[in-house]
């Protein structure tokens, strides 16, 4: 049995709503660095009884959630400045007409072959001849079956979510042999987000059928199918049985019930109904052996339905989804009752967003790596990238040393923690070998040319590496993305470019203000591999737990007391913070802080740290760390995060201080303050 329920091999910790437009106006070369953290002080406040409002009450005064939003803050002004980056690029690289062939040229070509609607407007459905033709020639189970394995492609990136076509591949290590990379099968299918839209008996939900349908019939008819009204209430059926099969997405969370393996033989006897040998032979992995399917019973009941559902049936379900899933790059009354459904229906948008969004999203999702060379050129120079590893180098050597100094960890505990610790493999900025996209034609005045021949390509190189041993620097988040990504199979951690920026890390800027800001936030996503997330996970990402019995008991023993110094926070009469629902993202900043802090010292050398505008580099560290999570957001929001939400509201996540020496040293603060602590009421997980 193991320890605790199993948690995701995969935790994305990626903010860019959209890189096609700015959440708000901004310069995107803006000084924001940390080191101007005392443009943000309000000296009128006593930090020791409010530290939050103290390190932002400056910000706090003049920022304003923008309309339409609920929420503002770092995050948002990195996003949006990003956002106008790549715009900005990829805008240029389209009017430059760079050299054919350069990664510039792709992006530029691509960007602007999608943004020409009237060329596209003029093509009509006749890009999709070829693919109708395919669908209209199945007569039988094998050449159904062949069809879908074609469709089969690595639209999910990780084992969440729903593929766009019946199945998806994710390829990803082993859980047992870290040198091999293993063919993950995963659920799709379904044109609606989940399966609770076709399970839910609510009359909301079953008004949202009823749209669907309709949305359904009026994507039929511009394929110029017979009866697309009956038509649609049989694709509705059919995918409400498909949804029926999946599993929830909660369960995706629980690495032990959808680590599945089959063998190639082990389909047609667990899932009978497809002819799996036109599937994968199709597919293109007619010679794999080995499988994890992740939701077998997605697997068993679609097969299932394509051996006793009409071939008609499955031919008029092919030709919606076909359409469905190229509407953004054909006519603009497909792409009018895409939106009159995904955008207003399902998402409450009332007008399309502009093309060029449109554009950027797709040509970032289509060469996200080529998009990420041109903005690391410009945005994270090498030099930016070495700062970066200098101070993860420090932070590695603090976690060093603080592993063996643990109460909680028994002594073979703490040997594996430092074997997985060693073999931690961290990825800042952009990875040291990019995609090389030299293969992929992007043509201009081809959009959908352009989107066939690269979900090729990106299939093709995805399937590829299961011939390749296992890479665990494989790069996982693109670098102009504003996010995070922890994989725990293997076992890596991956922080973009897009992240490492000011105001959260300044490659030219004050080392106390970059560790307490950046430094605090990796090393917070450090401790995720050590705490009850990584503890299923070993050194080379195999999966089996190398915590002991007594080592949890210790653990959540010494959480207690974090535990209800997060629910005394109340923001509102009637609502205070769940201690027990944030413990998990409060121990990780704690753990983050402290080694942080321990990281910052060591990179002074023993050298005392200079004053900055009338701040040591203790206070800027402990500021820095602080001004990470401002915001401003309306109540209905607070009110949302402090009741579904894992992390605590961030001025609670800033108090964390008040559980390190280091902070009462820094400013001082006297036993009738409001955030003192007692030594002995202090928490010290770690």
């Amino acid at each position: 049995m193991p320890l605790v329920r199993a948690r995701a091999l995969l935790v994305i910790f990626a903010f860019a709503v959209s890189l096609g437009t700015a959440a708000a106006p901004v310069d995107p070369n803006a000084n924001d660095s940390p080191q101007n953290s005392s443009q943000n002080i309000d000296p009128s406040i006593k930090p020791a009884d409010d530290f939050y409002r103290y390190a932002n009450g400056g910000w706090l005064r003049a920022a304003a959630i923008p309309a339409g939003q609920t929420r503002y803050d770092t995050r948002a002004i990195l996003v949006a400045r990003t956002g106008q980056r790549v715009r900005d690029l990829i805008q240029d690289a389209a009017a430059d007409r760079p050299a054919r062939g350069s990664v510039a040229q792709k992006v530029g070509d691509y960007y602007a072959s999608f943004i020409d609607e009237d060329g596209i407007e003029a093509k009509g459905l006749a890009p999709l001849a070829n693919e109708m033709a395919a669908i209209a020639a199945i007569t039988n189970k094998e050449s159904l079956s062949a069809y879908l394995g074609a469709t089969l492609n690595s639209e999910v990136d990780g084992p969440t979510g729903n593929a766009d076509h019946i199945f998806g591949v994710w390829v990803n290590q082993s859980f047992t042999d870290p040198d091999h990379s293993v063919f993950h099968l995963l659920q799709g299918g379904l044109g609606m987000p989940d399966r609770d839209a076709y399970i839910d008996a609510s009359a909301k939900m079953a008004e949202l059928r009823a749209h669907y349908q309709r949305h359904i019939a009026a994507i039929l008819k511009f394929a110029n199918v017979a009866g697309a009204e009956s038509s649609a209430a049989r694709i509705l059926s059919l995918e409400i049985r498909m949804a029926q099969a999946h599993a929830p997405d909660s369960d995706a969370a629980d690495v032990f019930k959808q680590n599945n393996p089959w063998k190639r033989a082990d389909f047609s006897v667990k899932a009978p109904g497809m002819d799996w040998n036109a599937y994968f032979k199709e597919a293109g992995v007619a010679g794999q052996s080995e499988f994890i399917v992740w939701q077998p019973a997605a697997v068993t009941g679609t097969s299932a339905l394509v051996g006793s559902e009409s071939i008609d049936l499955w031919k008029d379900y092919l030709r919606f989804h076909l359409l469905e899933h190229y509407a953004s790059v054909l006519p603009k009354a497909v792409v009018a009752e895409d939106f009159a459904f995904y955008g207003t229906i399902l998402s409450g948008m009332q007008q399309i967003p502009d093309r060029s969004k449109t554009a950027i999203a797709a040509t970032n999702a289509a060469l996200g790596q080529a998009v990420g060379q041109l903005y690391t050129q410009r945005y994270f120079p090498p030099e930016a990238k070495a700062k970066a590893q200098a101070m993860v180098g420090n932070l590695i050597t603090a976690y060093r040393t603080r592993i063996p100094n643990l109460t909680w960890m028994s002594q073979p505990t703490k040997e594996k923690a430092l074997a997985k610790l060693t073999a931690l493999r961290i990825g800042l900025g952009y990875p040291d070998k990019w995609i090389d996209y030299s293969t992929l034609d992007v043509v201009r005045g081809d959009a959908f040319g352009n989107l066939r021949r690269a979900e090729t390509f990106n299939r093709l190189r995805n399937l590829a590496s299961l011939k390749r041993p296992a890479d665990p620097d494989e790069w996982r988040i693109d670098p102009q993305i504003v996010g995070a990504v922890i994989v725990f199979t293997p076992n890596t951690e991956t922080f973009s470019a897009g992240l490492l920026q000011t105001p959260y890390f300044d490659s030219e800027g004050d080392a106390a203000s970059n560790y307490g800001s950046a430094g605090a936030g990796i090393a917070h996503e450090i401790s995720h591999s050590f705490d009850e997330l990584g503890n299923i996970y070993d050194a080379q990402g195999r999966l089996g737990n190398w915590w002991t019995t007594e080592d949890l008991t210790k653990y959540r023993a010494a959480t207690v007391k974090l535990a209800a110094q997060f629910d005394v926070y109340c923001p509102f009469s009637d609502l205070c913070v769940n201690g027990k629902q944030v413990l998990g993202e409060n121990i990780a900043d704690l753990a983050g802080l402290l080694t942080a802090h321990d990281a910052y010292i060591l990179s002074l050398k023993g050298k005392p740290d200079v004053v900055i505008s009338g701040l040591t580099g203790e206070q800027r560290f402990f500021l820095a760390f602080a001004q990470r999570w401002r915001t401003v957001q309306t109540e209905a929001a607070l009110r949302r995060q402090i009741t579904s939400d894992t992390h605590s509201p961030g001025e609670y996540r800033s108090d964390t201080v008040r559980n390190v020496d280091d902070w009462y040293k820094a400013f001082d603060p006297a036993p009738s303050d409001k955030l003192y602590l007692k030594p002995e009421d202090r928490v010290a997980i770690w």
